[in-house]
């Protein structure tokens, strides 16, 4: 039997790092799609092959390539007992734009054709699990759950993280675009890319945390919160008016608080100056930010082609236009 699982990318419209603190976010799955490709074998392991490299995942623990260790974790989730099918796992991601929740994406994928080749189900809160146990060991224990969540359900959503005790919860958001406008996403990569579990400690450490947020002070996940309040309550806004300034502009002030908190990049910085330069309504970086970074802008559909030319020529970053996926993690 032979199984092709898929799952969408995503990009944070906004609250990232925020949201590790228990902020509100707004997270978009997007296309393309992030793919695994199964192949039943008879070897009573399931063997993983990637760009990476190789793995293998038997009742007897994982050996092989440590960044292939994520899906490791998902496999125990989902089969506690050591009885998942054996079978060759080939990942194949769409891209490797850094911010797109490309680690979780192939969670949810692995997960999704794991559960089809076993012919069993779990819950979405059992699924959702799963995908997570995988993307923490991607993100060094510090995924907020936020791109679990999202790859895994498709759509828009609204993600918020509490700690007593500690869960987060979602809503599946009616989210659309002002009419006439797209986003989108640049890809500032120039050779180099900074560690997400590296920018998350940057972020905190401009608060003072030196800590898991699960350890931090109550009194310090609040200051963290309370700094992205006026951001969310003009989100809410925008949700009932379908104003593109005013979504342009919240994107611009959450970018400003964000590269306040030193998780922005020269290349993100470039990006965003340009974007805005040649007629984009907002932009901010996407993600966990840092070199190689993402950046997001809301522009006129119309001037999209152009803006987009303008930026390959000032700074020689590809772009595309975000395409949202309704769809989230599934077989075929």
């Amino acid at each position: 039997m032979r199984v092709c699982a898929s799952a969408p990318s995503k990009a944070i419209l906004f609250g990232e790092h925020y949201a590790v603190y228990g902020a509100p976010a707004l997270a978009l799955a997007i296309e393309p799609r992030n793919r695994v490709l199964f192949s039943e074998t008879n070897g009573g392991a399931i063997v993983l092959r990637s760009s990476l490299g190789r793995g293998k995942i038997s009742p007897e623990g994982y050996d092989g390539c440590e960044k292939l260790m994520p899906y490791a974790a998902v496999a125990s989730a989902l089969f506690p007992h050591g009885d998942f099918p054996p079978c060759l796992a080939e990942f194949r991601p769409a891209w490797k734009t850094k911010g797109a929740g490309t680690s979780a994406s192939l969670c949810a994928a692995f997960a999704a054709g794991l559960l089809r080749l076993a012919r069993k189900k779990r819950s979405k809160s059992e699924f959702l699990d799963a995908v997570l146990a995988g993307d923490n060991v991607a993100h060094g224990g510090r995924a907020s759950g936020m791109d679990a969540t999202v790859v895994s359900l498709g759509g828009a959503v609204f993600f918020r993280k509490s700690f007593s005790p500690p869960s987060f919860a979602y809503e599946m958001a009616k989210f659309a675009l002002p009419r006439g406008t797209v986003l989108l996403l640049i890809d500032t990569f120039r050779g180099q890319k900074s560690e997400t579990a590296k920018m998350v400690e940057r972020f905190s450490e401009s608060f003072g945390i030196a800590c898991l947020p699960k350890n931090a002070p109550p009194e310090k996940r609040k200051s963290v919160v309370d700094e992205f309040e006026g951001i969310w309550q003009g989100v809410r806004q925008y949700l009932g008016t379908g104003d593109a300034r005013l979504l342009g502009m919240l994107m611009n002030k959450n970018h400003e608080l964000l590269k306040k908190r030193k998780v922005s990049s020269r290349g993100i910085e470039e990006a965003v100056c340009c974007a805005l330069s040649a007629g984009a309504l907002g932009a901010k970086l996407t993600g966990a930010g840092g070199e190689g970074g993402a950046v997001l802008a809301l522009v006129e559909k119309k001037d999209a082609r152009r803006i987009s030319h303008a930026i390959k020529k000032e700074t020689s970053f590809e772009s595309r236009v975000v395409v949202l996926s309704a769809r989230g993690a599934c077989p075929r």
